[in-house]
């Protein structure tokens, strides 16, 4: 159900005609997402041309590559767990990989964290038939050929796109867990957060709820024409799943969310998000899993997905908690691949921004009752004033004048309880991970606090 204006609606719809109004009757489904809710979701043309049946939030397709954002939450998972490290050499967990073909860089060269960011330098796909046919080998073939497989540009020379590397990322997954990647995922990430109409399996989503997938006719202006379905087998990490608008939101709200998840950290997830590489003109980045991309003051993180029949889009801005989605049943895309873009521009543009985030260490819980003993303005020489206050549920400095040095604040605060007191560390910033050190009065008050080397005392 749409939650926003009829007139923003109306200006959402119009991006989507404007961009996908020519697609000779292939479907459409797209939704604007804020903090995990759909709150707009409109569609277009037909899930099956046959039965005329129209796209909904349950309207099941293959997302192809926004399967790697996955298998990367998965890698990030096992690295919690101590079971791999990000700088990993490959060959540390599938030994078959030494028989390589550096042509360029080095077999050693090739990590876990350069297979996630795509600066590997690794062949675009395995050295058996995929595409073409199309017929996808399954992950004892593609180990059997690794003698075949190349290196073909030096590590972190250029980014360098590979379903390869993201279906070794999947072997590593089975080798270090025991169960099969499809397993692993499954119980590890889509159980744990409700996605519950997101599969690798098109056997199990209904005749109903699938789309019909469609690739262009031969001829400019000819009907569409079924695409084949292949099954990606050993390539399944890199673009097997199967989802919905519905499922899809979920995974924009675990990505922006404030909080734990039982499957990853905010800690994890802030290290997902961050880029690895930026280009030169610092447009966009490389992430762990996700791209980024600067739309002017704001960063998007997106991953897109496209195979025979299918295309998908996923996009968010973590400040805003807000993504859109756009899912659609014919590959190769309209001219105009951005429409999630296009209508994330306008939603942050236009809807309210979400209150500022709480951090992960406070999030959820109650203030110990006597933290106002810590509340106040500070001053620290030569002229560093600051506010100790409190924002929602959680603790926060801010400068304490417009003019002040800005030195430690603006940040956010942890609260922790330290034997018979409270502790107070900084989360971000210049003194991130630092401690408050402070000196009370009479009444118990603080009256003075050390950091970095600087007094901060109390003057109001």
């Amino acid at each position: 159900m749409n939650k926003v204006s009829p007139e923003f609606a109306s200006r959402l719809d119009q991006i989507v005609d404007k961009n996908f109004g020519d697609v000779r009757d292939a479907g459409l489904a797209a939704a604007i997402v804020d903090n995990g809710e759909i709150v707009w979701f409109t569609s277009a043309g037909y899930a099956d041309l046959e039965s005329r049946r129209q796209p909904d939030q349950l309207t099941t397709s293959r997302v192809a590559s926004i399967t790697k954002t996955f298998t990367a939450t998965a890698i990030m998972r096992l690295r919690d767990a101590g079971m791999l490290e990000l700088e990993d050499p490959l060959v540390l967990h599938i030994p078959e990989f030494a028989a390589a073909r550096a042509l360029a860089g080095t077999v050693e060269g090739v990590t876990i964290k350069r297979l996630l960011t795509h600066h590997s330098g690794l062949s675009t796909e395995p050295p058996l038939p995929t595409w073409a046919k199309p017929e996808f080998p399954e992950m004892d073939r593609i180990i059997d050929a690794i003698s075949e497989a190349e290196i073909v540009i030096p590590q972190d020379s250029q980014w360098k796109y590979s379903n390869f590397g993201f279906g070794l990322l999947g072997e590593v997954v089975h080798r270090l867990t025991g169960k099969n990647y499809t397993d692993y995922v499954e119980s590890e990430i889509i159980k744990p957060l409700d996605l519950n109409y997101t599969t690798f399996n098109v056997e199990d989503v209904g005749p109903q709820c699938m789309a019909t997938g469609y690739i262009p006719g031969l001829e400019p202006g000819s009907s569409l024409r079924k695409a084949p379905y292949a099954h990606l087998e050993g390539l399944t990490s890199a673009g097997q799943l199967h989802s919905n608008v519905h499922d899809l939101a979920k995974w924009i709200g675990f990505h922006t969310a404030a909080y734990d998840s039982p499957v990853l950290s905010r800690q994890s997830l802030d290290e997902m998000h961050r880029p690895v590489y930026i280009s030169p003109d610092w447009s966009w980045g490389q992430a762990l899993g996700w791209r980024a991309h600067r739309r002017g003051e704001l960063v998007y993180l997106e991953h897109g997905g496209g195979i025979h029949g299918y295309s998908s889009q996923v996009v968010f801005n973590k400040p805003a908690k807000m993504g859109a989605i756009t899912l659609a049943n014919v590959w190769p895309p309209p001219p105009r691949d951005s429409i999630a873009v296009e209508l994330l521009d306008a939603a942050v543009d236009t809807l309210s921004v979400a209150e500022v985030e709480t951090p992960a260490e406070s999030a959820g819980t109650e203030l110990p009752p006597d933290v106002g003993k810590f509340f106040g303005s500070y001053f620290a020489e030569p002229y560093v004033a600051v506010e100790l206050t409190q924002r929602g549920n959680a603790l926060r400095l801010e400068p304490g004048s417009p003019d002040t040095m800005r030195l430690h604040a603006p940040c956010d605060l942890a609260v922790r309880s330290a034997g018979e007191g409270l502790e107070i560390r900084i989360v971000d910033g210049r003194g991130a991970g630092e401690k408050l050190d402070f000196q009370f009065g009479p009444d118990d008050s603080a009256t003075e606090f050390v950091l970095g080397g600087f007094l901060y005392k109390k003057t109001g």
